[in-house]
Formats: C-alpha cells, sequence, structure tokens
C-alpha cells in the first residue's frame, strides 16, 4: 500500500468500517455506533489543521470524507454480510474503486479484511463490550 494520505485514510476506514459493521451486527445502541464515528470526524478535521490546511477549506474537505466516508460504509457493509453468507461479495472491486493505485496487492487487502470479518463474526457482544475504550472518549 502507499505511503500517502488517501492509502493511509483508506485502511483506518476499513477497519473503523469493519468495527462499525459488526457494532451493527450485534444491535449495540445507535449512540454508541455515533460516538465513534463523531470521533473519528474530529479527528480527521484536526489532522487536516494540524497538516497546514487552510481554515476556510477545510469544513468544505471534511464534508467531502464525510460523504465518501459513509458511502464506503454502506458498500463496504454489504460486502461483509456477503461474507459471512459465503455468497459472491465484490470486495476487490470496491478496493479497486476506493484505493485507486496500481501498488496497491489488492488480494492481500481483502484476504486480510475476510479474516477480520470471519473474526468480528465470532466475537461474543460481551467480550467486544467488556473492551476498554476508555481512552478514545
Amino acid at each position: 500500500i502507499p505511503n500517502n494520505f488517501n492509502s493511509r485514510l483508506e485502511i483506518v476506514e476499513l477497519n473503523l468500517i469493519i468495527i462499525l459493521w459488526y457494532m451493527k451486527t450485534v444491535d449495540l445502541k445507535k449512540s454508541e455506533l455515533k460516538l465513534i464515528i463523531n470521533f473519528f470526524i474530529e479527528d480527521l478535521e484536526y489532522l487536516l489543521r494540524e497538516s497546514g490546511e487552510s481554515e476556510s477549506r477545510v469544513p468544505k474537505k471534511i464534508r467531502n470524507l464525510v460523504e465518501n466516508f459513509y458511502g464506503r460504509l454502506v458498500s463496504y457493509s454489504k460486502e461483509f454480510d456477503k461474507i459471512t453468507k459465503s455468497k459472491g461479495e465484490k470486495l476487490e472491486l470496491n478496493l479497486i474503486n476506493n484505493f485507486n493505485s496500481n501498488k496497491v496487492k489488492y488480494s492481500f487487502v481483502e484476504e486480510y479484511i475476510k479474516k477480520n470479518v470471519k473474526y468480528f463474526q465470532k466475537l461474543k457482544k460481551s467480550d467486544f463490550i467488556s473492551l476498554n475504550f476508555d481512552f478514545v472518549f
């Protein structure tokens, strides 16, 4: 995976989407999902400001990044559901569209995602809830 802003953001989003997908599948409170998403958005905003983006451009960039994130959340979540049901997912097509780089070894990323989705599928809700995420909030 190339070492650039978009690729790093894509990896962070993929991992966050796996977690949010899991939280949705085990019916955790929507307020908890929103809390994590809001934290992510605030962190993106901070990152843009920290990287020297002008104050006037930050809101527009955040809006674009958030719209892209929600689109990815929907499309990847559908593919994760297909993975759990062993129904012909098109995960690699999503990866190709989102990374848009010939330097990415998509088969490795796809395998990583599938392993994590299957891991989370087996994870008990009580085990997830008992994780300590207090450092985040």
